[in-house]
């Protein structure tokens, strides 16, 4: 410990400017280190808590991480060179420059993080709601600074760059907590209509899924096709689990109408050989 002591001090004495430069050097390295540290544990913090949940939701957990870890690394990178001795009022012209630049060759870039936050602001889609895009159909699971990550029916994930999903039309299919089911069906020209009707009332009535409100089932009579007549059920279902709950209604139906001994007509082609003379 002496003998470490004594060199300092000679150090001091004899390279003055050497040791502050390697002081400088290796304070700048610890301070970079930490800083990137500090990053990387601010941003896995954020990502994974659960603490304060009602306040920041599972939409903006993603961003508020990347931006917070942005935010630490450009002010390690700001203290580490003013700690190299930089000018701080150099170190601004250079940013500012530096942002020009890339603010310039990333124009796509910035456009998606404008859109991501457009996205956040005005609220069109949000995790864990089921949409429809021109790009994917599925499950929204993350909408970060520059994409929105998707997760199809297949168990896939596509990632949208945001500005193609905010140019985009978005259906959304969970931002109600009911949907309206309609099932088209043609029967033959020979159906009692009204027995036909009463009997498909009956199916939507006795479903446990089926809601009376936002308005009650119905069956109508919609038009007259070339082979058959057009009947349309409508009811409203709880939008969880609707795939399920629709296809449950659609079985219901055709049992009901087979044992009815309604028909459902299979649309014929007739096909005519001219003979060859």
């Amino acid at each position: 410990m002496e003998t470490l002591k004594s060199y300092f001090v000679m150090m001091r004495e004899e390279f003055p400017l050497l040791l502050s430069a390697a002081l400088s050097v290796l304070g700048a390295i610890a301070i970079l280190i930490a800083g990137f540290i500090l990053a990387k544990l601010v941003r896995r913090a954020v990502r994974n808590s659960t603490h304060g949940s009602s306040r920041i939701d599972a939409t903006l957990r993603p961003v508020l991480a990347s931006t917070l870890s942005y935010v630490i690394i450009a002010m390690t990178l700001y203290a580490v060179l003013t700690k190299l001795g930089v000018p701080a009022t150099s170190l601004l012209a250079v940013f500012g420059a530096a942002g020009l630049a890339i603010g310039l060759a990333l124009k796509e870039t910035l456009s998606n993080i404008a859109s991501g936050v457009m996205m956040l602001t005005l609220r069109p889609l949000q995790v864990g709601e089921l949409v429809d895009t021109p790009h994917a159909v599925g499950t929204v699971e993350e909408i970060g600074l520059f994409a929105t990550t998707v997760k199809n029916s297949e168990g896939i994930y596509i990632f949208i760059p945001n500005g193609q999903m905010w140019n985009a039309r978005v259906t959304n299919f969970a931002r109600h907590s009911e949907r309206r089911l309609t099932v088209d069906i043609g029967v033959g020209y020979d159906t009692d209509l009204p027995r036909a009707q009463e009997i498909l009332l009956a199916v939507m009535a006795e479903s446990p899924r089926v809601l009376q409100s936002p308005a009650a089932p119905e069956c109508l009579v919609m038009g007259f096709e070339a082979g058959s007549i057009l009947l349309s059920c409508r009811c409203w279902m709880p939008a969880e689990n609707w795939q399920s709950s629709a296809s449950e209604l659609r079985v219901a139906i055709k049992a009901a109408l087979d044992k009815a001994k309604i028909d459902i007509p299979v649309p014929l082609q007739l096909l005519t050989a001219k003979p060859q003379s």
